[in-house]
C-alpha cells in the first residue's frame, strides 16, 4: 500500500468513527484528524507522481 493510500485509508477510518460517536468534542477531533490525513495523502500523491512518471 502506498503512503498516499495509507493516509487516505486513515482519513476514511476517522470519518467513519466520527459518524458513530455521540460526543461532540470527540467527533470534531476525529474530523480534524480526517482532514489532516487527507492533506497528508495529497502530499504523498504529489511526491509519488514524479516517481511513477519516471518509471513509466
Amino acid at each position: 500500500m502506498s503512503q498516499a493510500k495509507h493516509y487516505q485509508f486513515q482519513a476514511d477510518q476517522a470519518k467513519r468513527l466520527a459518524r458513530q460517536v455521540t460526543d461532540e468534542a470527540v467527533r470534531e477531533r476525529l474530523l480534524e484528524m480526517a482532514g489532516e490525513y487527507s492533506r497528508y495523502a495529497e502530499l504523498m500523491e504529489a511526491r509519488e507522481r514524479p516517481l511513477e512518471q519516471a518509471a513509466g
